[in-house]
């Protein structure tokens, strides 16, 4: 298995797909969880297109960063 080097700059579409998937759910559930209706479906096709940094505001990054 290739080890993936991850930084803010990543995008995450060029993640392995284990990754994206955590990624997709753990933005899902911030999605269910606005106070406000947003399209869950449009804002995970947003989340494909984004480096990793663009994320910040919306999940933990951190921790799929590698050191």
């Amino acid at each position: 298995m290739n080890k993936v080097n991850i930084t803010a700059h990543t995008y995450v579409c060029e993640l392995p797909e284990t990754i994206q998937n955590q990624i997709f759910q753990e933005c899902k559930d911030t999605f269910k969880s606005l106070a406000f209706p947003v399209d869950i479906q449009e804002q995970l096709d947003n989340v494909k297109g984004c480096k990793m940094c663009d994320l910040e505001d919306t999940i933990n990054v951190q921790k799929y960063y590698t050191k």
